[in-house]
């Protein structure tokens, strides 16, 4: 498969390819990406059911909103012919983050062909960053292109 480069077909694509629901408690839509940009906006639902005892979202599903960023924003770099499992994720919590509407970016630092650099942004609706992370993949192919 050759990579694709019209955002129309690639946002397709990467519907197809990242199911809607990241968890039970979580779902998303990929609302837009740019190929040339190496970037991806989601949209998340997150139940309050995912909320720790002061009612913020617990972190391990912070950092599952993170990669979920990440991921995609490395799979829609590569023409959708990549995914990116990660060797590593950081993730920094800024403020709490409340159940709800968030929104997630995920942008491609670098995507060389043994690794890649990619930052994952978690916000709430008015826009506060509420969660950042950074993650070192190895981009790997999707097993429908090889």
């Amino acid at each position: 498969m050759d990579p694709i480069t019209d955002d129309a077909v690639l946002i397709e694509r990467m519907r197809s390819l990242f199911p809607h629901d990241l968890m039970a408690e979580v779902s998303f839509e990929i609302v837009e990406v740019s190929h040339e940009a190496g970037t991806v906006g989601l949209r998340f639902d997150v139940s309050e059911r995912t909320a720790n005892q002061l009612g913020a979202v617990q972190g391990g599903v912070v950092a599952a909103m993170l990669d979920a960023c990440i991921g995609i924003a490395g799979a829609v770099k590569s023409g959708g012919v990549l995914a990116m499992p990660l060797v590593e994720l950081n993730t920094s919590f800024v403020r709490a983050v409340p159940p709800g509407e968030l929104f997630g970016r995920g942008e491609v630092v670098r995507l060389g062909r043994r690794v890649g650099f990619v930052e994952g942004t978690l916000t709430d609706a008015a826009g506060r960053v509420l969660a950042r992370g950074t993650g070192t993949a190895i981009p790997t192919p999707f097993p429908d292109t090889v």
